[in-house]
């Protein structure tokens, strides 16, 4: 596993996962080096991450917990970071 290829929020899920935290797969995004082409993506599935969307170097995909390490073994991998919302979700609408 390479740890400088990992943002905090990934390397914390990954931490919480060994410890057998979360079994449900991570959302994550994944920046290339390039844009990804064919190769890429056929590598990033032999690393366990089912790719969704793509926007110039960024991918999402979903990873099991057990493949998020791995990922960061695949070449073409600059980084690796949880898919987090940006406001917690509270179960109720904002006030107006």
């Amino acid at each position: 596993m390479r740890a400088d290829k990992l943002g905090s929020a990934a390397r914390r899920a990954l931490s919480d996962a060994g410890e057998g935290v979360g079994l449900t797969p991570f959302k994550v995004l994944i920046q290339v080096k390039g844009e990804p082409d064919e190769d890429q993506r056929r590598q990033l599935a032999d690393a366990g991450a089912r790719v969704g969307m793509v926007a110039g170097d960024v991918l999402t995909a979903t990873v099991a917990p057990g493949d998020l390490g791995g990922l960061t073994e695949v070449d073409c991998v600059a980084y690796v970071e949880l898919s987090e919302p940006l406001h917690p979700e509270t179960g109720s609408q904002p006030q107006k």
